[in-house]
């Protein structure tokens, strides 16, 4: 028991040095430091959503592209990912033309609203990616979507 005790004593005693010698850390976590120094960029991940077989933009859509393009110019060292998808209903060979048409779109209003093009990359997978797996020949809603991936620049 007096083994116990002094070990508990020791650490107390350890603990209440260090806070007052200033050894703790005291750097907020992350959440606070974000909340601090601004949100952390890399990695932001937005969707823009179509109606079938279309691809106009809605006002939801634009809203995020232009959400989308604030973030990217307000900091030089990210580029934005835009990969473009389709559900399943019709052919693959036009769903992968439709996707693409989908990703070109977004990529234009990106440009647009002010973003280089050369800090965006953009691809398309047809119904060969799709965020909720169907059978074939269903329509998807969310699967009728273009990704848009805000990501930090290798340095």
């Amino acid at each position: 028991m007096f083994r116990s005790t002094n070990s508990y004593r020791t650490l107390v005693t350890t603990v209440g040095l260090c806070l007052l010698a200033g050894c703790a850390d005291t750097t907020p976590p992350p959440a606070q430091a974000a909340a601090v120094n601004g949100p952390q960029l890399a990695g932001a991940w937005y969707q823009v959503f179509f109606d079938s077989n279309a691809t106009d933009i809605n006002s939801r859509g634009d809203m995020i592209i232009q959400t989308v393009a604030n973030v990217v110019k307000q900091n030089n060292a990210v580029r934005v990912t835009v990969i473009g998808k389709a559900d399943s209903l019709g052919s693959m060979s036009s769903n992968a033309v439709l996707s693409q048409r989908r990703a070109d779109r977004v990529r234009d209003s990106l440009i647009a609203h002010g973003v280089p093009a050369n800090r965006i990359d953009t691809s398309w997978s047809g119904e060969a990616k799709q965020d909720v797996t169907t059978a074939g020949n269903v329509a998807e809603q969310r699967n009728r979507v273009v990704d848009i991936t805000v990501v930090q620049q290798p340095s």
